[in-house]
């Protein structure tokens, strides 16, 4: 089941708006990319956009605040989020 979510970095990053909505294969996805953003600064990240054309970039300064708010589908009502993935206290991925 794909899901579609909007990341946000940490305390060094502005927050998503629609226009950075991405597509996920699934939340085993999702956790594999709130994990390689906080710990590849020093390599592109991928991130498939909906709306536009896929991109590769650093993201330095990510931080352990950093989580992905998740929808079902692209056209989501942004303010009733899903899920959110975020770190835990011994920093995996959990899923509320």
């Amino acid at each position: 089941m794909s899901w579609f979510g909007l990341w946000h970095g940490g305390s060094g990053y502005s927050y998503s708006d629609a226009s950075h909505m991405e597509r996920f294969r699934s939340l085993a996805d999702v956790a594999d990319a709130l994990k390689s953003r906080f710990h590849g600064a020093n390599w592109r990240q991928e991130f498939d956009y909906v709306a536009r054309d896929p991109e590769r970039v650093f993201t330095p300064g990510v931080d352990e605040t950093s989580y992905i708010d998740l929808y079902r589908s692209a056209d989501a009502d942004l303010s009733c989020i899903e899920r959110r993935a975020y770190f835990g206290p011994r920093g995996g991925v959990r899923f509320e």
